[in-house]
């Protein structure tokens, strides 16, 4: 049988460029660039015993029947490696393969070394071919079944795997995963059905290689446009796969001191150049690390296990205290620098980049030439709020985060006439989280917005349901982070609440923080839209920040809510500043309330000094909707009864 070789040529020259290309760039030092390097040699291997099976084909004769089986029997080794290859390959792209135990690793490997035994039997048994005396080839008895059992098994095990392990997966990593499997099963389909007289697995097997590295694969996707070096994303790949291994990671991080005025400065251009200067200097001088460019100036040095990362620190630092550049125009950089141990134990990639990241913050604010450590204890910390982070996430999912309600008392008319939802939080895992710790972190991710409306929509759901005029309570205190108030969309998602619930905005009164006021433009615009619908606003917690007093004064507040840090520095003796403060606010017009109350004589001594209203433990701690709508109802008959007695 005379074959058509020119595809499987094809195929050859396109696997050889390939592998040139992949030898010629950079590799980083991860599983899956090395079983790429070897899916392209067994490509090549491939197609190169076929083509030559081929060639002894067209004159059987010439050559000895021991030579047609050593040339076909390479072949199908190759190719069965090849094929298996691409199912592990598949499996390490989910990143779950370590998950696998030992005896199912046996299982998935089980039929790979079933078909590669019976290759090397082949000549015994003519399961896949046999070569007759005359040197002519010729498909062995056991040929389509062997195929069929073995391709079903590797194409539907690792596209199921990876089905599977989806969410951890990209979605175009999954698309193309399935491209380059259904190419190679065409290509196997039609040259074994259709038509058996072309040589077509190896061009398409090879076009499925060429997915992986146009894609998945791909340099250009993990090197940094400007320096030159591998990128964050190569830094969080590598990391990835050492964390899912077990393999040691040891990490320096170097920081350059006010880069974005160094920017600003010299230009982005100019200072691109440097940094290409400088990337290329590390990597050519010091060798046992591999270096990554992070973003705003900063890169990550990853060591080999041998390396001495305190004298590749100190050989950074000495070089950093020189100008880099050109001669005419040299730059002078100042660095700081943290490291990560690789005796820090590290379970995930996020607690590396976030203690990396507090690392280098840390040093900057130290300002010495001290390399910062980071250190098992804080790793353990960023553990832990990472835990906290994600029970915020599946809290708002759920839609579990609630509100309690602490009574505000009113030092005029001896009664509470307000009270302040606040927010709560309570895990499965974790317990009760305070909000102290939560509200930060639900700032820093973006979440708040939903914190916020969850609460507000539960404090809308509690005046609707219950006779507030029946209460005593003229309004309730709901806090606006400042984040939310930096929205272009929170008064419309205000006053949409507020409308479904059929809510009388004036028994609503917003809490803003000095920490809000950073556009005071903007939120003077928002704080009067509200207002003229009837609500009110407060300002929470004076006395924790650093705004100015004028800008405070321009906003159209209606109440000041001192924070309990200054009420209990007054009362233990620390500051005496808070009688002026209530004073210097009670003549602007403001109504005055001290938080923080904890006793009777605090209570009598604010009353004194013109607090209108007081809060604090001394009343009442926040409580559940129900437990507050009785102790409301009881504090009056407490009252009516002491009023009796009078």
């Amino acid at each position: 049988m005379v074959w058509n070789v020119y595809f499987e040529i094809a195929a050859l020259m396109i696997s050889v460029v390939l592998i040139l290309s992949d030898l010629w760039k950079k590799h980083l030092p991860f599983r899956s660039w090395n079983y790429f390097s070897w899916l392209i040699s067994l490509q090549i291997v491939s197609c190169i015993m076929n083509i030559i099976a081929c060639g002894m084909a067209q004159k059987p004769s010439d050559y000895s029947v021991a030579s047609h089986y050593i040339v076909n029997m390479v072949y199908y080794a190759c190719y069965i490696m090849e094929i298996w290859s691409f199912a592990i390959f598949t499996i390490a792209m989910t990143g779950r393969s370590k998950n696998i135990g030992r005896k199912a690793w046996f299982i998935i490997a089980f039929p790979y070394l079933v078909s590669f035994l019976s290759v090397i039997m082949t000549p015994v048994t003519r399961l896949f071919f046999y070569i007759d005396e005359g040197g002519v080839y010729h498909r062995g008895w056991g040929y389509y079944y062997t195929w069929m059992i073995f391709l079903a098994f590797y194409f539907f095990l690792p596209l199921s795997y990876a089905w599977f392990y989806k969410g951890h997966m990209a979605p175009r990593r999954m698309m193309y995963t399935i491209g380059f499997w259904v190419l190679s099963l065409t290509g196997m389909i039609l040259q074994g059905l259709i038509f058996p007289d072309v040589l077509l697995e190896g061009i398409f097997n090879t076009a499925a290689i060429l997915i992986i590295y146009l894609d998945i694969q791909n340099p250009s996707q993990f090197t940094d446009a400007d320096t030159g070096i591998y990128n964050q994303w190569a830094f969080g790949e590598v990391i990835d796969e050492k964390l899912e291994y077990g393999d040691p990671i040891d990490i320096s991080v170097i920081g350059i001191e006010n880069f974005p005025v160094l920017e600003s400065i010299y230009g982005r251009r100019k200072l691109m150049r440097v940094l290409h200067s400088i990337a290329d200097e590390i990597t050519e001088q010091i060798k046992g690390i591999s270096l990554f460019y992070m973003h705003r100036g900063r890169f990550a040095l990853l060591f080999e296990t041998s390396s001495n990362h305190k004298q590749i620190e100190q050989a950074i630092r000495r070089r950093f205290e020189m100008p880099w550049g050109e001669d005419e125009g040299k730059v002078t950089f100042k660095i700081h620098m943290a490291h990560l141990g690789a005796d820090v134990p590290k379970m995930s990639i996020r607690e590396v980049f976030d203690s990396l990241e507090e690392g280098l913050i840390n040093a900057e604010m130290k300002d010495n030439e001290i390399t910062e450590n980071i250190s098992a204890e804080r790793i353990e910390e960023i553990r832990e709020g990472i835990k906290v982070e994600h029970a915020v996430s599946k809290a708002i999912r759920e839609r579990r985060i609630n509100v309690a309600f602490q009574p505000i008392y009113s030092t005029q008319n001896e009664k509470i006439i307000s009270i302040e939802a606040l927010a709560r939080l309570e895990d499965e895992e974790l317990g009760i989280i305070e909000p102290e710790e939560f509200i930060p972190i639900a700032e820093r991710n973006g979440t708040i917005g939903f914190i916020g409306a969850q609460v507000f929509e539960q404090v809308c759901s509690f005046i609707r349901e219950r006779d507030m005029e029946d209460l005593g309570v003229k309004f309730i205190e709901v806090n606006l982070s400042p984040i939310q108030c930096k929205s272009g969309e929170i008064v419309s998602e205000l006053f949409n609440i507020m409308d479904r619930y059929e809510v009388d905005p004036r028994q609503i009164n917003f809490e803003i923080t000095e920490s809000a006021m950073t556009d005071g433009k903007i939120l003077n615009e928002m704080m009067n839209k509200i207002i003229e619908r009837g609500s009110t606003f407060s300002l929470d917690d004076y006395g924790t920040g650093y705004s100015n007093l004028v800008e405070l004064l321009e906003l159209p507040f209606k109440i000041v809510k001192i924070d309990k840090s200054l009420v209990w520095s007054f009362f233990n003796g620390e500051s005496d500043v808070l009688p002026d403060i209530i004073k210097t606010f009670r003549q602007r017009g403001y109504e005055i309330v001290a938080e923080g109350v904890e006793t009777h004589n605090m209570a009598e001594k604010l009353r004194d000094m013109g607090c209108e209203y007081l809060q604090g433990f001394y009343f009442s701690k926040a409580l559940p909707a129900d437990q507050l709508v009785s102790y409301v109802y009881n504090n009056r008959r407490l009252r009516i009864l002491e009023e009796m007695r009078l």
